[in-house]
Protein backbone atom coordinates (compact mmCIF):
# COMPACT_ATOMS: atom_id res chain seq x y z
CA UNK A 1 0.00 0.00 0.00
CA UNK A 2 2.99 2.27 0.57
CA UNK A 3 3.96 2.08 -3.11
CA UNK A 4 0.38 2.81 -4.14
CA UNK A 5 0.27 5.83 -1.81
CA UNK A 6 3.53 7.18 -3.23
CA UNK A 7 2.18 6.64 -6.75
CA UNK A 8 -0.93 8.67 -5.86
CA UNK A 9 1.24 11.47 -4.46
CA UNK A 10 3.23 11.59 -7.73
CA UNK A 11 -0.01 11.79 -9.73
CA UNK A 12 -1.26 14.66 -7.57
CA UNK A 13 2.06 16.49 -7.92
CA UNK A 14 1.79 16.30 -11.72
CA UNK A 15 -1.81 17.53 -11.71
CA UNK A 16 -1.70 21.31 -12.23
CA UNK A 17 -5.31 21.79 -11.15
CA UNK A 18 -4.69 19.90 -7.90
CA UNK A 19 -1.41 21.72 -7.24
CA UNK A 20 -3.06 25.10 -7.74
CA UNK A 21 -5.84 24.46 -5.23
CA UNK A 22 -3.54 22.69 -2.80
CA UNK A 23 -0.68 25.20 -2.66
CA UNK A 24 -0.64 28.20 -4.98
CA UNK A 25 -4.13 29.52 -4.25
CA UNK A 26 -3.82 29.55 -0.42
CA UNK A 27 -0.22 30.78 -0.66
CA UNK A 28 -1.34 33.64 -2.90
CA UNK A 29 -3.87 34.64 -0.24
CA UNK A 30 -1.20 34.38 2.48
CA UNK A 31 0.97 36.81 0.53
CA UNK A 32 -1.94 39.20 -0.08
CA UNK A 33 -2.99 39.28 3.58
CA UNK A 34 0.62 39.36 4.74
CA UNK A 35 1.67 42.27 2.53
CA UNK A 36 -1.41 44.43 2.88
CA UNK A 37 -2.51 43.33 6.36
CA UNK A 38 -6.15 43.26 5.30
CA UNK A 39 -8.44 44.06 8.18
CA UNK A 40 -6.96 47.35 9.36
CA UNK A 41 -9.16 49.94 7.64
CA UNK A 42 -8.62 52.91 9.95
CA UNK A 43 -11.81 52.40 11.97
CA UNK A 44 -12.34 50.47 15.17
CA UNK A 45 -14.04 47.15 15.82
CA UNK A 46 -15.78 47.23 19.18
CA UNK A 47 -17.68 44.58 21.11
CA UNK A 48 -20.37 45.98 23.40
CA UNK A 49 -21.63 44.23 26.53
CA UNK A 50 -24.83 45.92 27.66
CA UNK A 51 -25.66 45.12 31.28
CA UNK A 52 -28.36 47.80 31.31
CA UNK A 53 -31.76 47.71 29.67
CA UNK A 54 -32.73 51.38 29.94
CA UNK A 55 -33.19 53.82 27.09
CA UNK A 56 -29.89 55.59 27.76
CA UNK A 57 -27.82 52.46 27.18
CA UNK A 58 -29.80 51.52 24.06
CA UNK A 59 -29.45 55.07 22.75
CA UNK A 60 -25.70 55.01 23.35
CA UNK A 61 -25.33 51.73 21.43
CA UNK A 62 -27.36 53.16 18.55
CA UNK A 63 -25.16 56.25 18.53
CA UNK A 64 -21.98 54.21 18.41
CA UNK A 65 -23.38 51.92 15.72
CA UNK A 66 -24.44 54.86 13.53
CA UNK A 67 -20.91 56.29 13.63
CA UNK A 68 -18.97 55.08 10.60
CA UNK A 69 -15.77 54.95 12.62
CA UNK A 70 -17.05 52.02 14.69
CA UNK A 71 -17.95 48.48 13.68
CA UNK A 72 -20.15 47.33 16.55
CA UNK A 73 -21.03 43.82 17.68
CA UNK A 74 -23.13 43.20 20.76
CA UNK A 75 -21.83 40.32 22.87
CA UNK A 76 -23.64 38.65 25.76
CA UNK A 77 -20.66 37.11 27.53
CA UNK A 78 -17.67 38.96 28.97
CA UNK A 79 -15.54 35.84 28.47
CA UNK A 80 -16.45 35.67 24.79
CA UNK A 81 -15.65 39.35 24.25
CA UNK A 82 -12.28 39.12 26.01
CA UNK A 83 -11.43 35.98 24.07
CA UNK A 84 -12.13 37.83 20.84
CA UNK A 85 -9.99 40.74 22.07
CA UNK A 86 -7.09 38.39 22.78
CA UNK A 87 -7.55 36.64 19.43
CA UNK A 88 -7.39 39.93 17.56
CA UNK A 89 -10.98 39.52 16.32
CA UNK A 90 -11.96 42.82 17.94
CA UNK A 91 -9.98 45.85 19.07
CA UNK A 92 -12.14 47.12 21.94
CA UNK A 93 -14.57 45.77 24.53
CA UNK A 94 -17.02 48.32 25.92
CA UNK A 95 -19.00 47.30 29.00
CA UNK A 96 -22.09 49.30 29.95
CA UNK A 97 -22.87 48.85 33.68
CA UNK A 98 -26.34 47.89 34.86
CA UNK A 99 -26.92 51.28 36.50
CA UNK A 100 -25.73 53.41 33.59
CA UNK A 101 -27.60 56.57 32.64
CA UNK A 102 -26.60 60.09 31.69
CA UNK A 103 -27.64 61.58 35.01
CA UNK A 104 -25.27 59.50 37.15
CA UNK A 105 -21.53 59.22 37.29
CA UNK A 106 -21.37 55.42 36.89
CA UNK A 107 -18.65 54.94 34.29
CA UNK A 108 -18.39 52.76 31.24
CA UNK A 109 -15.52 50.30 30.96
CA UNK A 110 -13.38 50.24 27.82
CA UNK A 111 -10.82 47.46 27.45
CA UNK A 112 -8.20 47.39 24.72
CA UNK A 113 -4.65 46.31 24.02
CA UNK A 114 -1.51 48.42 23.73
CA UNK A 115 -1.11 47.37 20.10
CA UNK A 116 -2.01 50.77 18.61
CA UNK A 117 -1.74 53.64 21.16
CA UNK A 118 -2.66 56.31 18.62
CA UNK A 119 -5.89 54.58 17.64
CA UNK A 120 -6.67 54.01 21.31
CA UNK A 121 -6.55 57.76 21.91
CA UNK A 122 -8.75 58.44 18.88
CA UNK A 123 -11.29 55.81 19.93
CA UNK A 124 -11.47 57.14 23.49
CA UNK A 125 -11.96 60.66 22.14
CA UNK A 126 -14.71 59.51 19.76
CA UNK A 127 -16.59 57.74 22.55
CA UNK A 128 -16.19 60.75 24.82
CA UNK A 129 -17.64 63.03 22.14
CA UNK A 130 -20.66 60.75 21.79
CA UNK A 131 -21.32 61.04 25.51
CA UNK A 132 -21.07 64.83 25.54
CA UNK A 133 -23.60 65.10 22.73
CA UNK A 134 -26.30 64.48 25.36
CA UNK A 135 -25.03 67.04 27.84
CA UNK A 136 -22.03 69.28 27.22
CA UNK A 137 -21.62 69.76 30.96
CA UNK A 138 -20.80 66.07 31.45
CA UNK A 139 -17.12 65.30 32.13
CA UNK A 140 -17.32 62.54 29.54
CA UNK A 141 -13.67 61.59 29.63
CA UNK A 142 -14.20 60.59 33.28
CA UNK A 143 -17.26 58.51 32.40
CA UNK A 144 -15.05 55.89 30.73
CA UNK A 145 -12.75 53.70 32.79
CA UNK A 146 -10.00 52.46 30.50
CA UNK A 147 -8.25 49.13 31.00
CA UNK A 148 -5.20 48.56 28.82
CA UNK A 149 -4.25 44.94 28.25
CA UNK A 150 -0.81 43.80 27.20
CA UNK A 151 -0.61 43.38 23.44
CA UNK A 152 -1.71 39.85 22.53
CA UNK A 153 0.62 37.69 20.54
CA UNK A 154 -2.18 37.06 18.07
CA UNK A 155 -3.00 39.49 15.29
CA UNK A 156 -5.66 39.53 12.62
CA UNK A 157 -3.13 37.99 10.22
CA UNK A 158 -2.55 35.08 12.64
CA UNK A 159 -6.28 34.42 12.69
CA UNK A 160 -6.55 34.56 8.90
CA UNK A 161 -3.45 32.40 8.43
CA UNK A 162 -5.04 29.47 10.25
CA UNK A 163 -8.22 30.15 8.28
CA UNK A 164 -6.20 29.79 5.08
CA UNK A 165 -4.86 26.45 6.29
CA UNK A 166 -8.43 25.21 6.60
CA UNK A 167 -9.39 26.79 3.28
CA UNK A 168 -6.55 25.10 1.38
CA UNK A 169 -7.18 21.69 2.90
CA UNK A 170 -10.94 21.90 2.35
CA UNK A 171 -10.85 23.02 -1.28
CA UNK A 172 -8.16 20.57 -2.29
CA UNK A 173 -9.68 17.62 -0.44
CA UNK A 174 -13.17 18.12 -1.84
CA UNK A 175 -12.31 19.11 -5.40
CA UNK A 176 -9.25 16.90 -5.93
CA UNK A 177 -10.82 13.62 -4.81
CA UNK A 178 -14.16 14.38 -6.50
CA UNK A 179 -12.50 15.12 -9.86
CA UNK A 180 -10.10 12.17 -9.59
CA UNK A 181 -12.74 9.55 -8.73
CA UNK A 182 -15.10 10.94 -11.36
CA UNK A 183 -12.34 10.68 -13.94
CA UNK A 184 -11.57 7.10 -12.89
CA UNK A 185 -15.23 6.21 -13.25
CA UNK A 186 -15.48 7.74 -16.74
CA UNK A 187 -12.42 5.78 -17.86
CA UNK A 188 -13.88 2.56 -16.36
CA UNK A 189 -10.84 2.26 -14.08
CA UNK A 190 -13.04 1.72 -11.03
CA UNK A 191 -14.99 -1.05 -12.74
CA UNK A 192 -11.78 -2.82 -13.82
CA UNK A 193 -10.47 -2.67 -10.25
CA UNK A 194 -13.27 -4.97 -9.16
CA UNK A 195 -11.72 -7.84 -11.17
CA UNK A 196 -8.07 -7.22 -10.21
CA UNK A 197 -6.21 -8.98 -7.36
CA UNK A 198 -5.83 -5.63 -5.57
CA UNK A 199 -8.23 -5.42 -2.60
CA UNK A 200 -10.50 -2.46 -3.19
CA UNK A 201 -9.97 -1.23 0.39
CA UNK A 202 -6.26 -0.79 -0.33
CA UNK A 203 -7.07 1.46 -3.25
CA UNK A 204 -9.26 3.74 -1.15
CA UNK A 205 -6.88 3.61 1.82
CA UNK A 206 -3.98 4.70 -0.38
CA UNK A 207 -6.03 7.55 -1.85
CA UNK A 208 -7.02 8.80 1.60
CA UNK A 209 -3.49 8.40 2.98
CA UNK A 210 -1.97 10.31 0.05
CA UNK A 211 -4.40 13.20 0.55
CA UNK A 212 -3.76 13.26 4.31
CA UNK A 213 -0.01 13.48 3.65
CA UNK A 214 -0.68 16.29 1.18
CA UNK A 215 -2.80 18.09 3.80
CA UNK A 216 0.09 17.98 6.27
CA UNK A 217 2.49 19.30 3.63
CA UNK A 218 -0.01 22.06 2.77
CA UNK A 219 -0.29 23.14 6.39
CA UNK A 220 3.48 23.15 6.92
CA UNK A 221 4.11 25.27 3.81
CA UNK A 222 1.28 27.76 4.49
CA UNK A 223 2.23 28.19 8.15
CA UNK A 224 5.93 28.30 7.29
CA UNK A 225 5.45 31.13 4.79
CA UNK A 226 3.22 33.04 7.20
CA UNK A 227 5.65 32.67 10.11
CA UNK A 228 8.98 33.14 8.30
CA UNK A 229 8.01 35.87 5.82
CA UNK A 230 5.29 37.79 7.64
CA UNK A 231 6.03 37.21 11.32
CA UNK A 232 2.89 35.28 12.23
CA UNK A 233 2.77 34.01 15.81
CA UNK A 234 1.52 30.42 16.03
CA UNK A 235 2.39 29.06 19.44
CA UNK A 236 0.11 26.08 19.94
CA UNK A 237 0.98 22.41 20.26
CA UNK A 238 1.91 21.11 16.75
CA UNK A 239 0.51 17.66 17.61
CA UNK A 240 -2.87 19.20 18.44
CA UNK A 241 -2.89 21.19 15.21
CA UNK A 242 -1.94 18.06 13.25
CA UNK A 243 -4.78 16.09 14.83
CA UNK A 244 -7.38 18.73 13.91
CA UNK A 245 -5.98 19.02 10.38
CA UNK A 246 -6.27 15.26 9.85
CA UNK A 247 -9.81 15.15 11.22
CA UNK A 248 -10.90 18.02 8.98
CA UNK A 249 -9.21 16.41 5.98
CA UNK A 250 -11.14 13.16 6.47
CA UNK A 251 -14.43 15.08 6.60
CA UNK A 252 -13.72 16.93 3.35
CA UNK A 253 -12.39 13.83 1.60
CA UNK A 254 -15.66 12.07 2.45
CA UNK A 255 -17.57 15.03 1.00
CA UNK A 256 -15.41 14.72 -2.13
CA UNK A 257 -16.30 11.02 -2.46
CA UNK A 258 -19.99 11.93 -2.12
CA UNK A 259 -19.67 14.64 -4.79
CA UNK A 260 -18.00 12.17 -7.17
CA UNK A 261 -20.98 9.83 -6.85
CA UNK A 262 -23.45 12.58 -7.67
CA UNK A 263 -21.71 13.82 -10.81
CA UNK A 264 -21.10 12.25 -14.20
CA UNK A 265 -17.96 14.10 -15.31
CA UNK A 266 -14.82 15.64 -13.81
CA UNK A 267 -15.95 19.15 -14.79
CA UNK A 268 -19.29 18.64 -13.06
CA UNK A 269 -17.49 17.30 -9.98
CA UNK A 270 -15.25 20.36 -9.93
CA UNK A 271 -18.22 22.70 -10.28
CA UNK A 272 -20.17 21.00 -7.51
CA UNK A 273 -17.07 20.96 -5.31
CA UNK A 274 -16.67 24.71 -5.73
CA UNK A 275 -20.37 25.23 -5.03
CA UNK A 276 -19.94 23.37 -1.74
CA UNK A 277 -16.59 24.88 -0.73
CA UNK A 278 -17.08 28.57 -1.53
CA UNK A 279 -20.04 29.20 0.81
CA UNK A 280 -18.14 27.52 3.63
CA UNK A 281 -15.14 29.78 3.03
CA UNK A 282 -17.22 32.88 3.67
CA UNK A 283 -19.69 31.56 6.25
CA UNK A 284 -17.26 29.69 8.50
CA UNK A 285 -15.15 32.62 9.62
CA UNK A 286 -12.15 32.14 7.33
CA UNK A 287 -11.61 35.87 6.82
CA UNK A 288 -13.97 37.59 9.27
CA UNK A 289 -16.07 36.90 12.33
CA UNK A 290 -19.46 35.34 11.63
CA UNK A 291 -21.10 37.01 14.65
CA UNK A 292 -21.93 40.05 12.50
CA UNK A 293 -23.80 38.03 9.90
CA UNK A 294 -27.52 38.85 9.65
CA UNK A 295 -30.56 36.79 10.58
CA UNK A 296 -29.86 33.13 11.35
CA UNK A 297 -26.55 32.96 9.45
CA UNK A 298 -24.39 32.72 12.63
CA UNK A 299 -26.41 29.67 13.67
CA UNK A 300 -26.13 28.11 10.21
CA UNK A 301 -22.37 28.72 10.18
CA UNK A 302 -22.04 26.63 13.34
CA UNK A 303 -23.46 23.67 11.42
CA UNK A 304 -20.80 23.79 8.68
CA UNK A 305 -17.85 21.37 9.04
CA UNK A 306 -15.23 24.05 8.40
CA UNK A 307 -16.40 26.07 11.43
CA UNK A 308 -15.33 23.63 14.19
CA UNK A 309 -12.09 22.93 12.33
CA UNK A 310 -11.13 26.63 12.24
CA UNK A 311 -12.32 27.18 15.80
CA UNK A 312 -10.13 24.34 17.10
CA UNK A 313 -7.12 25.40 15.00
CA UNK A 314 -7.32 28.96 16.37
CA UNK A 315 -7.89 27.92 19.98
CA UNK A 316 -4.89 25.59 19.84
CA UNK A 317 -2.63 27.59 17.52
CA UNK A 318 -3.29 31.11 18.83
CA UNK A 319 -4.53 30.73 22.39
CA UNK A 320 -2.31 27.77 23.16
CA UNK A 321 -5.21 25.69 24.51
CA UNK A 322 -4.58 21.98 25.12
CA UNK A 323 -6.38 19.69 22.73
CA UNK A 324 -8.84 18.40 25.33
CA UNK A 325 -10.16 21.93 25.86
CA UNK A 326 -11.57 21.96 22.30
CA UNK A 327 -13.51 18.73 22.80
CA UNK A 328 -16.71 20.29 21.49
CA UNK A 329 -15.07 21.08 18.14
CA UNK A 330 -13.52 17.60 18.06
CA UNK A 331 -16.92 16.06 18.79
CA UNK A 332 -18.47 18.08 15.95
CA UNK A 333 -15.74 16.95 13.53
CA UNK A 334 -16.12 13.34 14.70
CA UNK A 335 -19.87 13.54 14.05
CA UNK A 336 -19.20 14.90 10.57
CA UNK A 337 -16.75 12.04 9.91
CA UNK A 338 -19.35 9.44 10.91
CA UNK A 339 -22.19 11.04 8.94
CA UNK A 340 -20.18 11.68 5.76
CA UNK A 341 -18.57 8.21 5.91
CA UNK A 342 -21.98 6.53 6.07
CA UNK A 343 -23.31 8.64 3.20
CA UNK A 344 -20.17 8.12 1.09
CA UNK A 345 -20.31 4.33 1.51
CA UNK A 346 -24.03 4.30 0.72
CA UNK A 347 -23.94 6.45 -2.43
CA UNK A 348 -20.56 5.48 -3.89
CA UNK A 349 -20.75 3.74 -7.26
CA UNK A 350 -18.17 2.07 -9.50
CA UNK A 351 -19.93 2.78 -12.80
Amino acid sequence: MIQLTLHNLKIMARNRHSTFWALFFPLLLVVVFGLFQVGNFGGATINVINNSTNDDSKGLINQISSNNFFEVTQIESVETALKRLNNGETEYVLTIPSGFNYSTDEALSLQYTDQDPQQNEITLLMLSNLLTQHDTSLPSINMINTIEIKKPEATYFDTVLLGLVGLGIMTNSIISIAVKISNYRNQSILKRMLVTPLPIWKFFASEITAHLILAIIQAIIILGVGILLFGASIRGNPAGLLFIILMGSVVFLNIGFIMSAWTNSPSAASGMGNAIALPMIFFSGTFFSVTNLPWIMPTISELLPLTPMLSALRDIGINGYPIWSVWQDIAALAAWIVVTSVIAIKVFRFN
